[in-house]
């Protein structure tokens, strides 16, 4: 028979029957989930939770890691992640953008580099160079899913974004149906995005991958590539790590917004392939913006990736397969 005296036992040591403490009747689970959002948006506050400490021990963690698990160890005299000023969480939510692209040029630049004695032993070197660019075109998303991994891993690792706090879960049964919504959405808010701009003399410029003249089969590809390989890297980028990396500085709606105009900006280069005017490839970034706030707005709300991941896919996919008809 345990002592007054004695630590009352965890939630998950306990025998059945034992009443969890504080009165919460949720799995063990479901509670850490909850208490990792929280952590991810700096409301989390360790003292108020059973069993917790009165006060962080000096060179301690407030955010509850500790040597030799996901998080900084006891002689990191980092801020916690909710005194991160504005400016130092832009920065690094650049840096994850500059990480992963410049990741992905570097392996471009080794395979140009190997496939290029090729080039000269070919019947026709520029036709080689065609097709090893549309090959290219489906490798550069899984290039930047590779960076991305690699980027998440040392966020988690170094305790700047919780890992739990992405939300990797299967949607639910509402979930699902915010998918539908949420892709039907898109395609309303993009085509107003691209028909009132036209209506006043600015047309929007068009994205590369919308000028290629392929097959029907090269456009399956890309709409398939963009629901399995696309949406999900661009979505565990922007949504995943950047949002929940900026939140504790600039709360939900800052947050939003801030991602968005990253996300816009890294689209630059693809609107502006065939150097239109300057004013119709802001009016294709405006658009970008203004759908990435929606993704944004989705993933605050619902926070699991794989229902934002799964617009995103959905919605490029539709638009690839639309060029068959067009």
């Amino acid at each position: 028979m345990p002592s007054p005296h004695d630590d009352p036992p965890r939630d998950d040591d306990r025998e059945p029957g034992w009443p969890r403490t504080g009165g919460d009747d949720r799995d063990v689970d479901d509670r850490d989930h909850d208490h990792d959002r929280a952590r991810a948006d700096g409301s989390y506050d360790e003292s108020t939770q059973p069993g917790a400490p009165a006060e962080t021990p000096p060179g301690g963690d407030p955010h509850g890691t500790d040597p030799g698990h996901d998080g900084p160890g006891e002689d990191d005299d980092r801020p916690p992640l909710h005194e991160r000023s504005r400016l130092a969480a832009f920065l690094g939510a650049t840096g994850y953008v500059v990480g992963v692209f410049a990741f992905s040029m570097a392996v471009f630049l080794l395979l140009s580099f190997a496939l290029l004695p090729f080039a000269f032993v070919a019947d026709d070197p520029m036709t080689f160079f065609e097709s090893i660019e549309r090959v290219l075109i489906f490798v550069d998303p899984v290039v930047m899913g590779v960076g991305t991994a690699i980027l998440a891993a040392i966020s988690f690792w170094r305790g700047w974004v919780p890992r739990r706090a992405v939300g990797f879960s299967v949607p639910n049964a509402r979930e699902v149906l915010v998918v539908v919504g949420g892709v039907i959405g898109l395609l309303a808010l993009g085509l107003v995005t691209s028909v009132v701009p036209e209506y006043f003399g600015v047309p929007p410029s068009e994205h590369a991958l919308m000028l290629e003249e392929g097959s029907v089969q090269f456009y399956v590809g890309l709409a398939v590539l963009s629901i399995l390989v696309i949406g999900p890297v661009e979505e565990v980028l922007f949504r995943g790590l950047i949002q929940n990396y900026l939140r504790p500085a600039y709360g939900t709606a800052g947050t939003v917004v801030v991602t968005s105009i990253l996300f816009a900006a890294v689209h630059l280069f693809a609107y502006s392939m065939q150097a239109p005017p300057l004013e119709t490839v802001l009016v294709s970034l405006a658009g970008i913006f203004v759908l990435s706030l929606v993704l944004g707005g989705i993933y605050e709300r619902y926070r699991n990736i794989v229902v934002v991941s799964a617009i995103h896919g959905f919605y490029n996919a539709v638009l690839f397969l639309s060029l068959i008809w067009a």
